[in-house]
């Protein structure tokens, strides 16, 4: 009879799946490995209903978080949901078949502080059904490195009562965060005694890239655009943050002056609203994930800008990327409403990576150019 350890993953974004693939080669060789895509990303439920995903998962699951009735709980539904039975577990696969947590060794999913509504929900029913259970991070790009990973069981409370009542220690079953640069993380990340994480190294080699990358290639099946121009601006996340627009985007203009319009494109942020300010400016959309531009191998030669989006950062931490990035954020001025605090983490990337450059004036960003 065959026991191989199963392990099952939680994915909601093409990122963290491009991540636990990487953790998968690397660490669950020896596991049949299951994952749980959720409805937070359009182009991941197209890629479930396409089939694709059991060409590298065993089983594949769809976990839709819109049908969770109440994802702000009192402490009386917490501790029925918890110990007695828990409604919306299965609510969450709807008329889907959902995974069997007791056959799982391992649980992996991508959270900086606190696991999202659909994570504590699998999370909470597979403690229930399963006390061997251990649960793992994987990153969720800047904000692993920088917010410090909390718990799945949030109160002190929760964590007594589930010694006591279940006799499982969740800080013995949940101490592990896989990052591919743990000396990127802030002082307070990886400070285990405070988080109760230790940090693991995600190994990515250059035949582990080649695999991994050809994974990717067969999953999503995208062939991403050409990138018209030899500069890309990286839009910020500015509707909630934005303070200034105006101040946003005249430094934008400038470097379009600067480069030439024909060689100077901005891809809008998905959550943006203040990057389409100028008609004369190249636009660069498309529906394929950004980060299978770099493993496709387009972005080798280009420049990429941003105030301070991460997603300039994933191809050198996947995929060992060469393109350079300038980031702006000390040129921001009354640009966010937010204050970037991790002048730390940009410093040590600077060092860690070739190729990373910090403008602190228009006169270095010009020297930069």
């Amino acid at each position: 009879m065959d026991h191989k350890k199963r392990a099952l993953t939680i994915v909601s974004t093409p990122y963290h799946l491009m991540v636990f693939l990487f953790v998968k080669d690397a660490l669950l060789s020896d596991y049949e490995t299951d994952i749980v895509v959720t409805d937070k990303t359009a182009s991941l439920r197209e890629l479930y209903e396409s089939g694709r995903l059991l060409s590298v998962f065993g089983q594949a699951f769809f976990a839709d978080g819109k049908n969770i009735k109440n994802p702000y709980k009192g402490s009386l539904a917490m501790l029925y949901e918890s110990f007695i039975s828990n409604p919306e577990f299965p609510r969450l696969f709807a008329d889907r078949p959902s995974p069997d947590l007791k056959s799982y060794s391992d649980i992996f999913f991508a959270s900086p502080g606190i696991p999202d509504e659909i994570s504590k929900e699998i999370i909470k029913t597979a403690i229930r059904k399963n006390r061997r259970i251990r649960f793992h991070r994987f990153e969720d790009g800047f904000a692993s490195y920088t917010k410090p990973p909390v718990s799945s069981v949030t109160s002190s409370l929760g964590r007594f009562l589930y010694r006591l009542l279940m006799r499982f220690d969740i800080r013995k079953n949940e101490k592990r965060l896989y990052l591919f640069e743990p000396q990127l993380a802030e002082p307070n990340v990886a400070d285990s005694k405070s988080t109760g994480f230790s940090l693991k190294k995600i190994p990515n080699d250059e035949d582990r890239i080649r695999r991994v990358t050809s994974q990717i290639r067969e999953l999503f099946q995208f062939t991403p655009k050409e990138i018209p121009a030899q500069y890309l601006f990286l839009g910020q996340g500015t509707d909630n943050v934005t303070n200034n627009p105006k101040t946003y985007a005249s430094l934008i203009s400038e470097i379009a002056d600067h480069t030439g319009h024909d060689n100077f494109c901005i891809k809008p942020h998905p959550r943006g609203v203040h990057d389409r300010f100028d008609p004369s400016l190249m636009m660069y959309e498309d529906s394929a994930p950004f980060e299978i531009c770099f493993a496709d191998g387009q972005m080798e030669d280009k420049t990429l800008l941003s105030y301070y989006s991460t997603a300039c950062v994933s191809g050198k931490l996947l995929f060992h990327s060469k393109c350079r990035i300038i980031f702006l954020y000390p040129m921001a001025g009354d640009s966010f409403s937010e204050k970037c605090d991790y002048e730390a983490y940009f410093a040590k990337l600077q060092k860690l990576y070739e190729g990373v450059e910090i403008a602190h004036s228009r006169e270095e960003l010009w020297k930069l150019l």
